[in-house]
């Protein structure tokens, strides 16, 4: 907490040697860890200063439209995107009689399906229960566009608009920052962490010639939702012919491929 609050000062001081001012009201504090961590942290640690105004401890914090909460279970963020989904689903059912059926495909993947892919790539390894709201956004979005009642197939709408279900949605998302990481187009922070098998390696593997990422094993499971473990996990589960693709258009049509067989063929 002292180093936090030594370093905070010297921002202020930085931002005002540049006539800006660090804005307390702006400022969110926040611990992350697991309920029984959380409740050990004692209350005089619960609160942080900044410049002359004290920052209380919150649950939940925003970080480019991302909502962090202190356990990282994902689920307030989960409810606010499902809740602006339904939102705008509604907004535009009220208007799916006055423009064609392309239009309404575009008006709902701008404002509904633009939703459930931003950094949905944080929601990788979440389980099936704290997805299901996205799911029933993506699903109720699926039946305005085809004009559909709540008793219809909703496999076969998804397959007739080629609309991946959202786990699918997650693993695309992943598998191409892992493809990015293959070709070092990426931050760093995200391709150091991940190994490849090497071309050059003196012993020519099986592994070598298919571009293999190393496994990271994990004993939590909150571990494996790692972008370093669970980006692996994703990318070795792809056949070789997916891997091996060099374009990045080229990969994302091969990628999307495999994903839409995976999805609607089993």
């Amino acid at each position: 907490m002292h180093q936090l609050s030594s370093c905070i000062n010297d921002l202020a001081k930085s931002y005002a040697s540049l006539r800006l001012q660090l804005s307390p009201a702006k400022t969110e504090f926040i611990w992350f860890g697991s309920h029984v961590n959380l409740t050990r942290i004692s209350q005089c640690f619960r609160s942080i200063q900044v410049s002359e105004s004290v920052i209380e401890c919150d649950v939940v914090v925003r970080d480019l439209a991302v909502y962090l909460d202190r356990e990282l279970t994902m689920k307030h963020h989960v409810n606010k995107i499902t809740s602006a989904c339904f939102y705008h689903t509604l907004r535009l059912r009220q208007i799916r009689h006055y423009v064609s059926t392309g239009v309404l495909t575009q008006l709902v993947t701008s404002f509904v399906l633009s939703r459930l892919d931003y950094c949905n790539s944080i929601l990788a390894g979440l389980p099936a229960s704290t997805l299901m709201p996205l799911k029933r956004a993506q699903n109720a979005a699926a039946r305005l566009v085809l004009g559909l009642g709540r008793r219809s197939s909703i496999i076969t709408a998804l397959r007739d608009l080629h609309w991946l279900p959202v786990k699918h949605r997650i693993t695309f998302k992943v598998a191409t920052l892992m493809h990015q990481a293959v070709h070092r187009r990426c931050p760093p922070y995200l391709a150091d962490p991940v190994a490849f098998s090497s071309t050059d390696s003196h012993r020519q593997l099986r592994s070598t010639t298919t571009r293999a990422a190393a496994i990271q094993r994990t004993r939590t499971q909150f571990g494996r939702r790692v972008f370093s473990v669970c980006g692996p996990d994703v990318w070795n589960s792809l056949s070789p012919s997916v891997r091996t693709v060099d374009s990045d258009s080229s990969f994302s049509h091969a990628l999307k491929t495999h994903l839409f067989q995976l999805a609607f063929n089993n």
